[in-house]
């Protein structure tokens, strides 16, 4: 049957034949692997060499010649799915491309090494908020259910910037304005300086980049909290510009300050954190209506951590001290104005009335300010707590009239936001080899243009691949100043209209003195003279007297700079773009200042940079979940980029910029006003619940709280001995009304 089977199917009529034979006589595959697109197809297998028993050369020059045609009709047979498609072309082009030079970084090899230098004493918190600092989640200052202040009631009321004196407060230096700070990075041998402030900027597009632009963890956030964004917000992704100021051998590195403009929050920066590190007698010297006025500090009242790491210095200032925390024991100082202030800091009058009533949701609570502040300023703050040596940062949240709680993160909560774990490890090795790739970027710069200042920008690109533009431009002095002064016009009417700073002030005090002292040097060389030169000398006192004021130094705070160059996005996630674009805006005359990079006749250098992270032997998108035990090791590569196209991709580079961070005033209020109507309703019902809030701690009393009971303290005073055994009465006594217990 099975043969009738096979006779009917044949086509032909053959004589019927057993299966076995059917077999042996069909036509054996060709020894070849079937073609895949996921792999190379694989070459013929080798056809064994005939061995002749003896030949002379002749015979062997053509048996070299037949085996080097088999091979090469092998090797073009052997191609991958890539080659087959592109052709002869394309495998001629894959052949020719040049090899790249790749670097790589040992991420646990890297030394973050300490500088001694002498400081004196850091400050300590006061009025016993150093009870924030070893308990997890927000501190209020005073409990919204009982009413009982956790803290003295005078930390509440924040004094106006128009009353506090600034001028009594030692200036703050850039890097390149410190000589004691360029002076030890020549002792020490270093290259580059930088402060926190100046350099945190250009190391967060570092982190986009080793980490792959890894989102933000909001796991911590509650479920009342609608869709938070797990990405960073724009003007924190834009991109971030330096000076690089060259100081006698060394470089400076200085912010730039082009799109800078004054406002309300850096002043309270200065005065907010005199208030939480000074008992409240001293801070009251610090209004201006005090007769006892108080001493004015000189450079010694700053304390300063030096570290160094390859060819850079880095600067520190120490706001605060506590040796119960671990490390070193010093954290920083932030305040964090409410959203109604940051979304609108010219009218923050307005603004002031937006209360932090809850401590979870959307709008008027605590839960929304940290929120806000993971997008923007805490990548930021963890750069510059490391850089520092520092164990984490004291948050107070305020409007700008009132103290509402406050908050200490650790740097294991802040690496737990930006990258997702509580072990410290994964950014510490990560901002090691930040700091080691500026250093050798520092480094191309400088090669290219030695013994000139620079202008440098960066910024992390995300995509397929991430990478990173750097672009660097020589510049002259004058052409840097006029850059970075662009908006100090703005700050001193900003400091005389708002915050109170008289015409008699110190400084223009100072500028008119040396004013007077050229005119009086001149007068007396003309005395013999023919008067002919009164318009000169008047026109020579005007200048003098511009040059005073265009060389006045800048006196932000470093606590405080964040506040002018971040203001976070309040709206749904629909609306972030809007409100994104619409932080850190500029005056129009700081938007239209001289810029010497608007043109490609002048001298310019682009890298593109580009890595590779590999761990514990394996290529991965980013590190996940990494220990002190496991062995990171970054491969990179930076490439110059062709001459024809760099100022064209700098160009562009700054006009994203500006279009984050330059737009002027009308602009700004255009994109927000429907946001900002939003904030002011918010504002308005505030500042009535405040109102009613005020009356019954009136009709109440105002209660601080103090531990009782067994054991506790309450009823130990310092005229009363340890062995001392108090009654109900004595106890009522010492705690100032509060009601003892019942006996």
């Amino acid at each position: 049957m099975l043969s009738r089977q096979l006779v009917q199917a044949s086509p032909r009529h053959r004589n019927p034949v057993c299966l076995f034979c059917a077999a042996q006589s069909l036509p054996r595959p060709r020894p070849w692997r079937p073609f895949s697109a996921t792999a190379a197809v694989l070459k013929r297998a080798p056809v064994r060499k005939v061995v002749t028993p003896k030949a002379g050369k002749k015979s062997k020059a053509t048996a070299k010649t037949r085996d080097a045609e088999h091979d090469e009709h092998d090797d073009t047979s052997g191609v991958s799915l890539k080659e087959a498609l592109l052709g002869r072309k394309g495998l001629k082009r894959e052949t020719e491309r040049e090899k790249l030079n790749i670097s790589s970084i040992q991420a646990d090899e890297l030394e973050f090494e300490p500088v001694s230098a002498e400081r004196p004493p850091v400050p300590m918190l006061s009025y016993g908020l150093d009870r924030v600092l070893f308990n997890p989640g927000v501190y209020r200052l005073q409990d919204p259910r009982s009413r009982v202040y956790n803290f003295d009631p005078y930390l509440e009321r924040i004094m106006p910037a128009h009353e506090f004196d600034f001028d009594a407060l030692s200036e703050y230096k850039t890097s390149s304005k410190d000589e004691d700070l360029l002076a030890l990075t020549k002792k020490i041998g270093a290259k580059f300086t930088g402060s926190t402030s100046s350099m945190s900027g250009i190391l967060q597009h570092f982190h986009f980049l080793l980490s792959g632009f890894r989102g933000l963890n909001h796991d911590m956030l509650s479920r009342q909290f609608p869709d938070p964004s797990p990405k960073f917000s724009k003007i924190t992704l834009g991109p971030s510009a330096v000076f690089l100021r060259y100081k006698d051998g060394v470089y400076a590195i200085d912010a730039d300050k082009s799109f800078d403009r004054p406002n309300i929050m850096s002043w309270l920066g200065h005065s907010l954190e005199k208030l939480l590190t000074t008992e409240r007698s001293e801070f009251e010297r610090y209004r201006r209506s005090n007769p006892e006025q108080a001493p004015p500090e000189d450079n010694s009242g700053r304390c300063y951590h030096y570290s160094k790491q390859g060819s850079i210095m880095m600067r520190s200032q120490l706001d605060a001290i506590d040796p119960r925390l671990p490390g070193t024991g010093v954290f920083d100082l932030k305040t964090r104005a409410v959203v109604s202030i940051r979304m609108n800091h010219k009218e923050f009058e307005e603004g002031s009335g937006y209360q932090l009533r809850h401590a979870l949701g959307e709008w008027e609570s605590f839960e929304r300010e940290f929120y806000d502040m993971t997008r923007a300023t805490l990548l930021k703050y963890s750069l510059q707590a490391r850089m520092g040596r520092m164990d984490g940062i004291f948050i107070a949240f305020h409007n700008i009239e009132r103290i509402f709680g406050f908050q200490y993160l650790s740097l294991s909560d802040m690496d737990a936001v930006l990258h997702g774990q509580h072990d410290t490890s994964l950014g510490d090795q990560e901002f090691k080899v930040s700091i080691r790739l500026v250093d050798e970027l520092l480094a191309k710069a400088t090669a290219q243009f030695p013994d000139t200042s620079l202008r440098l920008h960066f910024e992390a690109r995300e995509g397929k691949t991430p990478f990173m533009y750097v672009f660097a431009e020589p510049v002259t002095e004058e052409q840097a100043d006029e850059i970075q002064q662009a908006g100090e016009a703005a700050q001193e009417e900003f400091a005389r209209t708002v915050v109170g700073i008289p015409e008699d002030d110190r400084r223009t005090q100072e500028a008119w003195q040396d004013i007077q002292d050229d005119i009086d040097k001149q007068v007396g060389e003309d005395q013999n003279s023919v008067s002919t030169g009164e318009s000169g000398e008047a026109g020579s006192s005007r200048e003098s007297l511009d040059e005073s004021e265009t060389a006045s130094e800048e006196t932000a705070e470093e606590t405080a700079e964040e506040a002018t160059q971040t203001l976070e996005e309040t709206t749904e996630k629909t609306n972030e773009e809007t409100t994104e674009d619409a932080q850190e805006g500029s005056t129009e005359s700081t938007a239209n200042v001289l810029d010497p990079t608007s043109t490609s006749e002048k001298p310019l250098l682009g890298w593109t940079l580009s890595v590779r992270n590999l761990v514990n032997g394996g290529y991965v998108d980013r590190p996940t979940n990494f220990t002190d035990q496991d062995e990171w090791k970054v491969e990179y590569h930076i490439k110059e980029i062709p001459e024809q196209s760099r100022w064209k991709l700098y160009n562009a580079l700054k006009e994203r910029r500006r279009q984050l961070i330059g737009m002027d005033e009308q602009e700004t209020d255009k994109k927000l006003k429907h946001y900002r109507d939003l904030i002011s309703r918010f504002s308005r019902r505030g500042r009535k619940w405040r109102i009613e809030q005020d009356q019954l701690n009136e009709e109440k009393g105002v209660q601080v709280y103090r531990p009782l009971g067994p054991g506790s303290d309450a009823a130990v005073n310092e005229q009363t001995r340890p062995d001392e055994v108090f009654g109900c009465e004595k106890k009522e006594e010492i705690l100032d009304g509060v009601p003892a217990s019942p006996s």
